[in-house]
Order: structure tokens, then C-alpha cells, then sequence
């Protein structure tokens, strides 16, 4: 988040387009996986967050959007989750099962957090 911050800070406008690229590769990512178990995606998205880092032109940067950007392309600030809450709940049990770095499976839980998807009953307690 430091480096969004400090790159935003500086005017750096690529970080738009950047966003938008990662929100369309999620889309897509989600639409392949969505008979998927929580199992299966949480194998792809150790394969997928090379992805995400060649995005964001950046490793530390790509580690720290990867998970906010995930739940960003499920969520709608006027509507809420509406049906994508199941898919975010899952998503949530796919980034702690999944091989993804250290760093993104905590920014996981941040988002998740912030998006206050931990007041859901169903919220994996153990991540």
C-alpha cells in the first residue's frame, strides 16, 4: 500500500490504467474459475499472481494489489456484493489455501477485513 500511495502521491496516472488491467484480468480469471472449487482456485491464483505483478510493473506493488484488487471486481460501493458474496467468501479460503506469497495472503485478510466480510458467519476464522 506504501508504494500505491507514494506512486499516487507523485502523480503517477499509469496506476489508473493499471487498476483497470487488473480489474478486467480478475474478471476473466473469476469467469474461468466459476464452477470452480475453492481448492482449484486457490491453486490457480499462485499461478495468477505472477500476473498481477507484471501488471502493477512491480513486484512489491503487484503483491499488494493483487488481493484488493480481487475483491475490488467483486464489490459495487452503491450495491454491496449482491450475488458476488459467496464468490468473495470464497475467495477469501482460496488466497489462504493458495501457494501465493506471505505478503499477499496478509493483504488478503486486510481486504477481507475491510470490506467487512470477517462479520460474515461464514468468514474462515483460521487464515
Amino acid at each position: 500500500m506504501h508504494e500505491l500511495l507514494e506512486r499516487l502521491g507523485r502523480g503517477d496516472t499509469r496506476i489508473l490504467q493499471m487498476c483497470a488491467d487488473a480489474n478486467k484480468a480478475w474478471r476473466d480469471f473469476l469467469t474461468e474459475l466459476e464452477t470452480a472449487d475453492v481448492g482449484t482456485v486457490g491453486a490457480r491464483l499462485g499461478f495468477f499472481q505472477p500476473t498481477v505483478e507484471k501488471i502493477f510493473e512491480s513486484k512489491t506493488l503487484g503483491q499488494t494489489m493483487m488481493p484488493w484488487t480481487a475483491f475490488a471486481s467483486l464489490y459495487d460501493t452503491k450495491t454491496g456484493w449482491g450475488s458476488n458474496q459467496r464468490k468473495a467468501l470464497e475467495l477469501i479460503q482460496a488466497f489462504a489455501r493458495s501457494n501465493c506469497s506471505v505478503e499477499v495472503k496478509s493483504e488478503a485478510r486486510s481486504a477481507a477485513i475491510s470490506y467487512e466480510l470477517d462479520k460474515h458467519p461464514e468468514f474462515p476464522r483460521a487464515m
